[in-house]
Order: structure tokens, then sequence, then C-alpha cells
């Protein structure tokens, strides 16, 4: 058995469950170069870029392990359902809310024999995560991803993702706990909290537990590791997280922030909601809570309507904010949303597009430069994914990218305490030796 994974972190959460399920029904996954029977592809549909890329990864899946069964699920298939089915070598199409019923599905469908079925129902009536099997860990990764939030209620003029994943649905604190304590007993040393729209954790469960109450019980499980908060809007982070940041050691002096512009107007239009002052000010409380923090984030760039003038707005918020590690997207229109839709008159050039995400992407280099070079002589405790020419290779509580010398296998998964001793300026990593 093979599992493909395009996309986001709940992506990778949910194929690691659906590997598990696999696994206790006899399916081993397959080695490099092995001709696998089943094949399951979790696609990905945020641009049109990832429905192209999802095709073609069916395409290869088909080439690479001939007569295998195919399964594709994810937001490609519950967005495009009987396009992936005309795909040659695709037997069975399930949405995203058919996957919590995967492998019920697939046993029935093999039973019956039926190839090419189609299963993708109405995301928009989804009102609950169901109780799910414990994941034990994920294949060949150092962190584990802790699924706690899935869809989203924003209305965000270029994302089709609320249609293909359903409105906000909260996992309970109980079941949360439950998967974090497996993957600590599995040995994992860095859990990352991981939603589609994490800001908006618990306000459909009972109680309204916030994000900054379930991170603070999961910090109360003891042990020799730490939590990491995947990508949130600044907006959403509250006094309760501020506070917990300001507390808790543990949990990870970084956050990536989803602002996608700094300009008001383009925001607007966007259906981002508040402006860039309302932006600053909530980073601002973050850094007097936690001055170390490192703060990356996404940003669209060639949204309909945007000048130069408010291109530059971005440009002086990730200067202002001091911005490091930032994914630029160069806009291009998503059918069947709202922003598809705006006057042609708005559009911006493709090559002024480029121009733009090539001219942010430099600003926050520029500020990593900065603040690499200012942790020359600090202490960071690293986690250490990988072991690459007697160096090991990890990332620090600030998700920094970290070299340490005269590696020792030993060190693989665990978190290593060091000094920083100078920066690879071409590859943008700190250098460090283990700490005496």
């Amino acid at each position: 058995m093979t599992v493909l994974t395009m996309g986001c972190r709940v992506n990778q959460f949910e194929s690691a469950l659906l590997e598990q399920g696999g696994t206790v029904r006899g399916y081993r996954p397959t080695r490099e170069g092995e001709k696998a029977e089943l094949v399951v592809i979790n696609t990905c549909s945020v641009t049109a870029e990832s429905d192209r890329q999802a095709r073609q990864l069916i395409r290869r899946a088909n080439r690479d392990h001939p007569g295998a069964r195919i399964v594709v699920t994810g937001c490609y298939a519950q967005n495009a359902p009987e396009k992936v089915a005309g795909l040659s070598g695709v037997d069975l199409v399930l949405g995203n809310g058919e996957k919590e019923r995967f492998w019920e599905i697939f046993d029935r469908s093999q039973a019956s024999g039926e190839r090419a079925k189609v299963q993708v129902g109405d995301v928009t009536e989804l009102t609950r995560v169901p109780e799910r099997e414990i994941v034990a860990r994920f294949r060949e990764r150092a962190r584990a991803f802790l699924q706690v939030q899935d869809g989203c209620d924003r209305a965000c003029a270029y994302c089709v993702i609320p249609r293909l994943r359903g409105p906000s649905r909260s996992i309970a604190p109980r079941q949360v706990l439950e998967q974090a304590r497996r993957f600590l007993d599995s040995g994992y040393r860095e859990l990352v909290l991981t939603g589609v729209n994490l800001g908006a954790y618990g306000r459909d469960l009972e109680g309204r537990p916030s994000l900054a109450t379930l991170a603070d019980l999961l910090l109360a499980v003891g042990g020799d590791w730490r939590l990491r908060i995947s990508s949130i809007d600044p907006l959403d982070i509250d006094a309760g997280l501020c506070d917990l940041l300001a507390r808790a050691p543990r949990l990870c002096a970084h956050l990536h922030l989803s602002i996608q512009s700094g300009d008001d107007q383009v925001r607007r239009r966007m259906g981002r909601g508040r402006g860039q002052s309302e932006v600053l000010a909530r980073i601002a409380q973050i850094r007097v809570a936690r001055p170390d923090l490192v703060l990356g984030a996404d940003f669209i760039v060639g949204f309909p309507g945007e000048s130069d003038e408010a291109f530059g707005h971005s440009v002086a918020l990730v200067n202002e904010a001091d911005l490091t590690l930032l994914h630029v997207f160069p806009y291009s229109a998503r059918p069947d949303t709202p922003a598809a839709a705006l006057p042609a008159a708005l559009l911006v050039p493709g090559e002024r597009i480029q121009t733009r995400a090539r001219l942010l992407r430099q600003a926050g280099v520029t500020r990593l430069n900065q603040l690499l070079s200012r942790r020359i002589g600090a202490c960071e405790e690293i986690l250490v994914e990988n072991l690459e020419h007697g160096e090991a290779v990890g990332k620090s509580g600030g998700f920094l990218p970290v070299r340490v010398y005269d590696a020792q296998d030993s060190w693989r998964g665990t978190l290593l305490p060091v000094v920083i001793e100078g920066v690879d300026g071409v590859s943008g990593t700190l250098l460090a030796r283990v700490a005496k």
C-alpha cells in the first residue's frame, strides 16, 4: 500500500490515519521501488495549480503501479469528483466527509467488485469530527502533526476551502489529549497543533474552550517535549494565548501568521476583515508576551485591485512587524470564488505579480538574515530531524534551520541543546555545536 499526500498538515495527519487503518487490515506500506497493490492519493485543491498537480500525481501512480487499485480522496476529489473518476486507473473517489469512513467504504467496494464509483457528499452538512482511531506515528517524520480542528466558517474571496472542507468543527480536548499522549509514548518530542482554521478552535464545543485552554491542557502533560502552534490569523490570538506564550517555555517561540495583505482596501476586498493597524497592534501584543518570538507569515501578492502603493503597505508591514519566514503566493484566480468574478479592470498583470512576489520574498530574506546574525552566541534547543554528511539537521524552537557538527546517530528525533556559532549565508542556516 502506498499513501500519497498533497497539501496541508491536516491532510498529512489524515493520511497517517488512513495508512494506519490499512495496516490494521493487512496492507504493508510499500518500500521504495516496490509495486503497490493499493494506492491512496489524498489531494489538495487550494489553487488551480494544486488541481493540476493532483491529476499529475494520479497519472504517475497509474504508471508506476500498474494494476493497483487507485483511490482518490481529499479536496480535489471533493471539488471535481467526476473529472477525477474519469482519469485512467482511478477505482474509487471519496470526498472529505467520506474520508472518515474510508476503510468501511473501501471494504464494501472491494467486496462488491464495483469500479470507478464516486462517493462524495455535501460537506456543508458536517457538524462534528467523529471519534477516530488513535494514530501511533508518522512514517519518517521527527515531529507529529496533531489535528485539533477541521473546516472553516470564513468567506475569504479567494478561497474555495470552506466549500470543500465544510464548517468549522473542533476535536474535543479529551480526544486531542489521548492522541497527544500516544504520540509522546511513540517517542515524538514535538507536537504541532494543526487545523484548517486553527484560531476557531473550540467555538463549536460545549463550554467554548479556547485554543489557549487546549494548549495549556497539553502542556500539563509532563516530559521532555515541546508544543508548536501551526498557521493562525493574528487577530485570533487572544489574551489567553499571549499569556501562555509568556509563561510556557515549552510552547515554541514561533508563530506563522495568516495575513495575506498589509493594505486595508485589499484586505477588505479579500474578505479578511480588519486592517493593518489592528494586525500590527496584535503583533505588538504578542511580542511583548514573548520577545524572542519568530514570526512567519502568508501573503498573497497581485490580488485584483492591488496598486503599487497597496503592495508597498505589505512590504512595510513585513519590515515594521519584523516578519521573517514568509510564504508568498502570487495570486491566480480560483474558479467558483468571489474573487474570480471581480472586474477585469482590477486584474494585475502577471509580470507585475511575479516582480512583487520576488520583492516581498527578498524583504523576508533580509529580515531573516538579520535575525540569524542576532542568534550567534545564543543557546537553542533543536529537534534533530535528520543526519546529513556527519551533521545533525533540525529546527530551533523558533523554527530556524540549524546544522550541528559531529553528529551522532542517537540524536535523531531528540531535543538537543546547542550553542549557535555562525551562519551559512547561502542556505540561511544556523551553525552550532552541542552545548557542554
